[in-house]
């Protein structure tokens, strides 16, 4: 409770009161979970990481191997797939 108290002197009250009741909305009522949503960023920031993360994480896409040898090897096998 002291660190609600702490974040709604930091926050404003207004915005920890709305975290409050979207954490009960939610079904949670753990100190923990309203202060991580009186601190998440709204949905258009939310967005805009997103965005740019996806950017970033690019870099690492890879098309998916072709498995049609490991799938012949699998046919010839003894008891193999038919």
């Amino acid at each position: 409770m002291i660190g609600l108290v702490r974040a709604g002197l930091a926050e404003g009250w207004d915005r920890l009161i709305a975290a409050v009741e979207q954490a009960l909305t939610l079904g949670v009522s753990d100190a923990a979970a309203v202060l991580h949503i009186l601190r998440m960023p709204d949905p258009d920031d939310r967005r805009s990481y997103a965005i740019a993360l996806a950017e970033e994480l690019a870099q690492f896409e890879r098309p998916m191997p072709t498995m049609n040898e490991y799938d012949l090897l699998l046919a010839e096998a003894p008891g193999g797939v038919q």
